[in-house]
């Protein structure tokens, strides 16, 4: 059967998901009762359905119980308690008739909990189960759209061997021999059977949740319709996240496929887009949807691009991620013939001509396809006096924005035709960005901008930590991960902890990067053998054994279990201690023939510490006396001592593994200095990229505004993410991907390279942006010592609020010379009024060779503004263009 086509793209898009799971559309319908049911709701949210017979009938099912508005008929708290009690597959583990009464009685005396309190819990909790899923079979009608489901449960409520369940209904203990019998044939011998119902359950937890979900947000019942002419009807549609949405109706046939919008900046274009593609997805899982009414032909998949950033791990722009994106969706429309595609703002990286030519040539090529649906937004409305003469099923919608005394107020209702709304000056004016940065306004420092920087920490905030890559263990392609390659947990922590607090204390900076740079140039390599070290970990951990008397006793109890329980805890103690004598002896040698450098008041405390003559152990005997001399030595006498050990370890751990990674890349010390708004770095490179091409940047306070330009693709966004790396990792104390690196200390750092819109409060792209600028406004007036990093500022709004935006906003940041800023824009007629109206600024672009109609990348910086524009023929190169019109034409 085939599957409803969508990607991670898009299911990020509309947030189906979110992080986390919170405000995401899944949560929104997600109020059921059991682990199973959210797990299978997930997995129905995953796999949207392209049949419609299989639609039509989830569709009923939920129908029929929004109707009879029914609880769910099982008690929840018997759901965990079966899923712990189904984990065990051993059948080792089962009870026999004749279990042996002294090991019991062991158990008991030590305090453990017995296997059969456990299964006991376990046997009551799915007989209730069986009971109380007959009363829901025997009152299931045969006309239920929900019969077909529960009916598979009819073999296992028949099963002869069950009968007992129904004698047994309502007991809350059993007998040892009942459990033992009972256990067998529901844990092993009806396993399946009774999965099988729990998963009827599950389906039933589902429609019952969705039906709920419904009825408290005034959803509807999409309607499935089977035709050759694919259509969508939707009757009051709206976004069922935004509080108060304004609802929107809208028709789509073969006719009228493609949906041109136009709107002022934050007159809802997104949202509706979001609302459009949001109410399509649920209907094709069978799901209510936020909508008056909706008539549908099932599609064969969906594609958006709304929140589309830059990958850097790919090597690129965001212009060449737009070009990228539409070449895939291109592909897929020729191969599945009826999308629904939506593209919200066509590219808006790269400069106004390439931007208008290429959203003309995309969307009449996809105007070509009549079996699919686009949605494409757009500020460049001059396209659409050019589509009207060549295309007749477009069908122009635009948002409107009403001018009330100078403020702009958004009806959010669709109109015919296109707009002429341009607002973002405003917008810029109205939110007092400029009047903030003069000091004639003051704001209040928003707590997520400024979060992660306590005094005396480095601060950096969410979005620049996202912009850059820096977090993430498992996250692909992080600074983090780079960089983590600690051997023990405790070394792995010690790695978070720096990653999360650069420091702002030169001293401290210099310290610490010092000690790096003597581990990397002395190939010091770690001293412990990790497995033995684990083992030694675990028994130091431990807590303190306490007074002699407790820790004989202790041990006596251990020993004895051993002989009569089979026991592996006196044998694990042993081990524990015979590994940490092993440790503490490869320790001491260490500290004594070790080159220490800067790290050598540390390196005395530990060789102290381990020259105590109770620490002179060679071997650990596992005969109870002489070995609770040892533990009683280790685990109290010298517990604090030891816990220093670790730490000293864990501290090894670290910057053996880092100066490691230094060494295998070439990276460098950096070095604080003393001045203001100094930043030298020699040939810094990503340092993410192998093979990267590196380049010089010098900036101080005379020319503290580095101005970039440059084509698409041309490497912008890869430097600044390299110089900004390279801060945030100096003021750690870590290598840095350069040859030389001096700079001043700041007090912290704020870019904007993958600034998104944000539907939970209402910004659209270009707000979002606008609230960016004025955050990062408040924290430059508030005196701290930034470096504030813009990459391509308002690229989400019209050409012209973009350069008057960008002129007036980079003067006024420029005045604030005890910030260091590095900007890039397409805009480059805003560069040249800059570079005559502002003093310190320097110019820089990267250049483009075209080499037989192909752009040769250099990578390498150069001194002036760029006037390069090689948009359209990255779209020509990718045959974008021939790659819809063949796939249509075949």
């Amino acid at each position: 059967m085939p599957k409803f086509i969508v990607d991670k793209q898009t299911i990020d898009d509309l947030n189906i998901f979110g992080k986390h799971g919170k405000n995401s559309v899944y949560a929104l319908f997600n109020v059921t009762q059991t682990r199973g049911g959210a797990s299978l709701m997930e997995e129905m949210f995953r796999n949207p359905m392209c049949d419609p017979s299989e639609i039509r009938g989830r569709s009923e099912a939920i129908r029929y119980f929004y109707e009879k508005e029914m609880d769910f008929p099982f008690s929840t708290e018997i759901f965990d308690i079966i899923d712990t009690y189904f984990s065990n597959v051993d059948k080792r583990s089962q009870l026999a008739p004749e279990d042996d009464t002294l090991k019991r009685k062991v158990n008991n005396l030590i305090g453990a909990d017995t296997d059969f309190e456990q299964l006991q819990k376990g046997v009551i909790a799915v007989i209730e189960f069986i009971c109380s899923l007959k009363d829901l079979y025997d009152t299931t009608p045969d006309d239920s759209p929900y019969r077909p489901v529960i009916s598979i449960v009819k073999p296992l409520l028949d099963e002869e061997s069950i009968q007992f369940v129904y004698e047994q209904k309502g007991k809350k203990k059993l007998s040892f021999q009942q459990v033992s019998s009972y256990d067998r044939i529901l844990r092993f011998s009806q396993r399946e059977q009774i999965k099988k119902a729990l998963h009827s359950v599950y389906v039933l937890d589902v429609f019952l949740s969705a039906a709920r979900v419904a009825h408290k947000n005034n959803f509807s019942f999409a309607e499935v319709i089977e035709s050759d002419r694919k259509t969508i009807e939707l009757t009051k549609v709206f976004h069922p996240l935004v509080k108060g949405a304004i609802a929107n109706s809208i028709s789509v046939n073969p006719d009228k496929n493609v949906i041109f919008l136009t709107g002022a900046n934050m007159a809802g274009k997104s949202t509706f887009m979001k609302t459009f593609s949001i109410a399509i997805y649920l209907a094709h899982m069978g799901f209510p949807v936020p909508a008056q009414k909706m008539r549908f032909t099932a599609q064969g998949g969906m594609f958006t691009t709304i929140n589309l950033a830059d990958n850097i791990n790919m090597g690129y722009s965001h212009f060449y991620a737009e070009v990228k994106r539409i070449k895939t969706v291109a592909k897929e429309v020729g191969q599945a013939r009826d999308l629904i595609v939506i593209f919200d703002e066509l590219f808006r990286g790269t400069n106004v001509k390439d931007a208008f030519d290429a959203t003309i040539a995309v969307t009449e090529a996809f105007a070509c396809n009549r079996n699919s649906m686009f949605v494409i937004s757009t500020h460049i409305i001059e396209a659409a006096d050019v589509l009207k003469k060549d295309c007749d099923n477009i069908n122009y919608l635009y948002l409107p924005t009403v001018m009330e005394n100078g403020r702009p107020r958004y009806t959010y209702q669709l109109e015919e035709g296109v707009t002429a709304d341009r607002h973002g000056m405003i917008i810029v004016r109205n939110e007092k960005i400029l009047d903030i940065l003069d000091g004639k306004e003051t704001m209040p420092l928003n707590p997520e901008v400024m979060a992660g920087g306590t005094k005396g920490e480095f601060k950096a905030d969410k979005q620049t930590l996202e912009d850059l890559n820096i977090s993430g263990r498992y996250k692909l392609n992080s600074i983090f991960n780079l960089f983590d390659g600690a051997r023990t947990r405790g070394g792995g922590k010690l790695l978070e902890r720096m990653f999360i607090t650069p420091m702002t204390d030169r001293e401290a900076i210099n310290a610490r990067s010092a000690i790096f740079e003597h581990f990397k140039t002395s190939n010091i390599s770690f001293p412990l053998d990790i497995e033995e070290f684990n083992v030694a970990e675990a028994y130091m951990e431990g807590t303190d054994c306490g007074s002699f008397v407790q820790s004989l006793s202790t041990l006596s109890k251990h020993k004895v279990m051993s002989m009569t329980a089979h026991s592996e805890d006196y044998a694990d103690l042993v081990k524990g201690a015979s590994a940490t004598v092993k440790v503490l002896g490869k320790l001491r040698e260490f500290v004594n023939n070790t080159p220490s450098g800067p790290f050598k008041a540390r390196m005395d405390e530990i060789a102290s510490l381990l020259s105590a003559r109770d620490l002179q152990l060679t071997e650990v005997s596992d005969d109870l006396m002489k070995f609770h001399k040892v533990h009683y030595c280790l685990k109290h006498v010298r517990y604090n001592e030891l816990r220093k050990v670790l730490d000293f370890v864990y501290e090894l751990d670290l910057y053996t593994s880092v100066a490691d990674v230094a060494r295998d890349r070439g990276f460098c010390r950096a070095e604080a200095v003393d001045g203001e708004n100094l930043l030298e770095l020699r040939q810094v490179y990503h340092p993410r990229l192998r093979g990267a091409v590196a380049n010089d940047i010098s900036i101080d306070t005379t020319n503290n505004l580095f101005f970039l330009t440059g084509a698409n693709m041309a490497g912008k966004s890869t430097l600044m993410k390299s110089i900004s790396i390279a801060l945030y990792l100096a003021h750690m104390g870590f290598p840095v991907a350069a040859a030389s690196m001096k700079f001043s200390v700041l007090d912290g750092m704020y870019t904007s390279i993958n600034v998104s819109d944000n539907l939970n409060v209402g910004y659209s792209h270009f707000y979002a942006e606008v609230m960016r600028v004025k955050n990062v406004a408040a924290a430059v007036s508030s005196g701290q010592k930034l470096l504030v990093v813009f990459d391509e500022l308002f690229k989400g709004t019209n050409v012209k609020d973009a350069y008057d935006a960008t002129v007036a906003v980079i003067q006024a940041f420029a005045a604030k010379k005890h910030c260091t800023y590095v900007v890039s824009t397409h805009i480059t007629e805003a560069g040249h009024f800059l570079q005559e109206h502002v003093g310190n600024i320097q110019c820089r672009y990267v250049p483009t060779e075209v080499i037989d109609g192909v752009p040769k990348y250099l990578y390498v910086l150069r001194e002036g503004i760029s006037s390069d524009r090689h948009g359209m023929m990255i779209v020509k190169n990718e045959r974008i263009i021939e790659t819809i019109k063949e796939r249509h034409q075949a």
